[in-house]
């Protein structure tokens, strides 16, 4: 990693998942100004003010890096670091007072993600992980499930926010799973449910329509805590895809039922 440490980088996304997700948890009263309503989503105020937080953070540290956020980006073609961040993953769910949301930040190094932070405040949660380590939640580590079979398995997934388009195959994935495993649930929060595979607490997650932001800091946890992470490109889009992550057991299941949806 030249003179720039995995060490490093990761404090630095700790540190800026923190300053993002503490700016929302303390301002949780704030939690309805929007700047704009959507379908099936929401735009709030805060999500705009905790990614310039974060981004503080980064460009303190690292001023000719890339950031690609969710809000807004600022790319340096120049720098083989890029950030990618999401400040408020679950924002519906934030807007509502549910829990499940939470900071995800992590950075790539030649389009290669190699660290990641995601940062769940209201169950003080610190996930982390970079390529050359296991995840960890709060600084033990973590690893996945060992259900063996769909059958068995309680699989997290999430709903696009563009359903209408019939190209997105998830509603019939949806079916299919539902008919061939124990339980599927929907949290709202990508980036927590994909740490959620790494921890073992589920067997594994998908979801279409989903976005670069939503799932890489996540996505890197889970492979170091031993899951599986296929991803989809979504056509026509650049940071769109379809994310399947599970268990060695499960990963072969799930990529036959998003084929079979196609």
């Amino acid at each position: 990693m030249n003179d720039i440490t995995l060490t490093h980088l990761l404090d630095v996304a700790v540190c800026a998942a923190e300053a993002a997700g503490k700016h929302a948890f303390e301002n949780k009263d704030r939690r309805l100004e929007t700047n704009e309503n959507l379908a099936h989503d929401v735009k709030l105020v805060l999500d705009v003010e905790c990614q310039k937080k974060a981004e503080a953070i980064i460009q303190s540290e690292f001023p000719d890096h890339g950031i690609l956020g969710e809000e807004d980006e600022a790319p340096n073609h120049s720098s083989p670091y890029e950030w990618i961040i999401d400040p408020i993953d679950g924002t519906l769910n934030f807007s509502h007072g549910f829990e499940y949301w939470c900071s995800s930040i992590a950075v790539r190094k030649n389009q290669q993600v190699v660290a990641g932070c995601v940062y769940a405040p209201d169950f003080g949660s610190y996930y982390t992980a970079h390529i050359e380590d296991v995840a960890k939640l709060n600084g033990v580590p973590i690893s996945v499930s060992k259900t063996n079979t769909l059958e068995r398995s309680m699989i997290f997934t999430g709903l696009s926010k563009e359903m209408e388009n019939t190209y997105e195959p998830h509603l019939d994935m949806f079916r299919e799973l539902a008919l061939n495993t124990k339980k599927v649930r929907i949290n709202g929060a990508a980036a927590l449910d994909l740490c959620r595979v790494a921890d073992g607490t589920c067997d594994g997650f998908f979801e279409t329509g989903i976005f670069l932001w939503d799932y890489v800091a996540g996505g890197l946890i889970a492979q170091q805590a031993g899951a599986t992470m296929t991803t989809y490109p979504r056509k026509g889009d650049l940071h769109g895809a379809t994310a399947l992550c599970s268990n060695e057991h499960l990963i072969e299941g799930l990529q036959a039922i998003y084929t079979k949806c196609i």
